[in-house]
């Protein structure tokens, strides 16, 4: 029961407390700013508390359950394991909580105002908090727009259907299910493929285009399918999900594939078609402020702000790509701007990593994009059964390329191995750096390491390659 409103008053309003939002009001903490921040849910998000983390670490503990075999090739003999899930899930929760407690810590340290509760705009510079037995009014100089997003429904395999999980539920399975059909192919939807496929489940992709990782080049694609049964057996391309018929013993997917009915079966089904932050963002009452909206986004400049000059916008509600580390960045740099400092979101590259099994990391132009832009290229090209620290773990499987113009400027970098998502980072610095092939060639990497495949990949493309 909302017993009537309170006023009070802040420099900083940060509506959103996951990764963009308490990492911009840390930071302009740090700087002497007075801020509040708001979120109706857990500090974190949903990368800390239903995606990023949960999904990688339940992917880590599937990773250890099927190198079981490879144990004992080298000799280390184990009986059958034991997958006790339910232990699994606990520790899962263990990280995840620990990781919240961490950053709930800090927000304390640096004097953060945090409030649980629904946040909307009454004007530019008054917002309504809704909180479990009462409401106040918040007078604000800047306001942050972290709002985040959720997952998308499909029409006719609405979430609210037995048996129909979202990116969050699937995390939060009481046991692995014989069989899990996941309608999506994108990130979500294959790394969801990668931890139940690991733990034993056979998994069925439904995707409505012609293949899988749409948003990655073909080669990486091919790569990864060729490494692993996961991404085998039941990929159903081309195939548009329409209903779900729950009349049988088990849950099944109704897709259509050339105009005719195909059934698709399984214990649980997972949708992934993807996250949107309007429905979200349509609820924040800005019909009230100045701010813009554009189709899916809110309108925003290089210092992420909006139309409205006291309110700002970071993370997924600014637009795409929709990813934790770019969240980050903008609230840094919107922490920054608070404490009346210059900054501005003016990174060109964002890398993109996906936890398949071999992971895949891209950063920057693949050849086909650099192809339309320039007449000559420099190729790199390095195998990783030819590293030594892959071959030292048994996992030798994928490539490092390179990609860059004539003169060896390097232009993008493609990865599909063991710790890609470690190993982009280097790529990523040196496009940033605007960075040349002989510059990371030239950099003495520690031996023997993954990173030193991205080194021999550049000296493949200047034709210096001794190891290949």
């Amino acid at each position: 029961m909302v017993v009537g409103d309170i006023a009070t008053g802040t420099e900083l309003l940060v509506i959103g407390a996951g990764p963009g939002g308490y990492a911009c009001a840390i930071r302009a903490a740090k700087k002497d700013v007075d801020v509040t921040l708001v979120d109706k849910d857990k500090v974190g998000g949903t990368c800390l508390n239903r995606g990023c983390i949960p999904a990688k670490s339940l992917i880590h503990a599937a990773k250890y359950d099927s190198d079981l075999d490879h144990w004992d090739e080298i000799g280390i003999h184990t009986d059958e394991a034991d997958i006790d899930f339910e232990s699994i899930q606990e520790w899962k929760d263990g990280v995840v909580e620990r990781l919240t407690s961490g950053v709930e810590g800090l927000l304390e340290k640096y004097g953060v105002n945090y409030i649980e509760g629904e946040a909307t705009f009454e004007s530019s510079n008054t917002a309504r908090i809704e909180e479990e037995h009462n409401a106040e009014k918040i007078e604000f100089e800047k306001a942050v727009i972290a709002t985040g997003s959720q997952p998308i429904e499909i029409p006719g395999l609405e979430f609210h259907q037995e048996g129909i999980v979202s990116s969050k539920e699937v995390l939060e399975l009481d046991e692995v299910p014989d069989e899990i059909v996941v309608v999506g192919g994108g990130y979500i939807g294959m790394e969801a493929v990668t931890k139940y496929c690991k733990f034993g489940a056979t998994v069925k992709v439904v995707e409505a285009r012609d293949r899988v990782l749409k948003q990655f080049d073909q080669e990486i694609v091919d790569s990864i399918q060729e490494t692993s049964e996961c991404y085998n057996d039941e990929i159903y391309e081309n195939h548009k999900a329409k209903e779900i018929d729950n009349s049988g013993n088990k849950i099944a997917v109704i897709a259509e594939h050339k105009s005719e009915e195909v059934r698709i079966e399984g214990d649980v089904v997972l949708v992934a078609a993807g996250r949107t932050a309007k429905p979200i963002v349509d609820n924040l009452g800005l019909e009230n402020t100045e701010v813009e909206l554009g189709e899916h986004f809110v309108k925003h400049d290089k210092q992420m702000q909006t139309t409205d000059e006291n309110i700002f916008v970071i993370g997924d509600a600014a637009g795409q790509p929709m990813l934790a580390h770019k969240a980050y960045r903008e609230g840094k740099v919107v922490g920054d701007i608070a404490a009346g400092e210059p900054a501005a979101f003016d990174n060109q590259y964002i890398p993109k990593v996906i936890y398949t099994d071999p992971e895949v990391g891209v950063v920057g132009m693949t050849e086909q994009e650099a192809t339309k832009e320039h007449e000559k290229l420099k190729i790199g090209r390095f195998e990783m059964s030819a590293s030594g620290r892959a071959l030292t773990t048994g996992h030798e499987k994928g490539f490092v390329k390179v990609v860059a113009d004539k003169n060896g400027k390097l232009l993008g970098a493609q990865i599909v191995a063991p710790r890609a998502s470690d190993m982009i980072a280097e790529a990523t610095l040196a496009l940033e750096m605007q960075g040349y092939l002989s510059d990371i060639a030239n950099t003495i990497h520690a031996h023997p390491t993954f990173p030193e495949a991205l080194g021999e990949a550049c000296e493949d493309a200047l034709d210096e390659s001794i190891h290949q």
